[in-house]
């Protein structure tokens, strides 16, 4: 478990953490609007894997986080067991794709996603 201040980061790497930080502090500031559970698109790059259907480009991984309040400040945790699971599964990849937490990485081209927004460097 991860503290930081009254907030609480369990079972969830240092390097998520460090890669999503942009993320996760928009979460807190638009708590009110978003709610206790946050999905998260994990951003690979150029290591994501293909979908099973090669027209579709790389795989895209949703995970969710959820903020869990009570007196002594939030506990963040994934949500499920799942989300755990893909985001230590991430984790790996990227570290053994020798891919800094902090380090942009361009997302590849998904032809079957008419609008993909723009990803900002962080």
């Amino acid at each position: 478990m991860i503290t930081i201040g009254r907030v609480k980061f369990d079972r969830i790497p240092d390097y998520f953490l460090e890669r999503y930080d942009a993320e996760i502090a928009a979460w807190a500031n638009n708590f009110q609007k978003i709610g206790p559970v946050k999905s998260f698109i994990l951003r690979e790059g150029h290591v994501a894997d293909s979908s099973p259907n090669p027209e579709q480009g790389a795989e895209l991984i949703q995970v969710k986080l959820i903020a869990k309040l009570s007196r002594r400040g939030v506990e963040i945790s994934p949500l499920e067991q799942r989300d755990e699971v893909l985001i230590a599964l991430h984790c790996e990849k990227m570290e053994r794709a020798g891919l800094r937490s902090k380090q942009f990485t361009p997302e590849p081209e998904r032809p079957w996603v008419p609008f993909m927004p723009s990803m900002k460097r962080h």
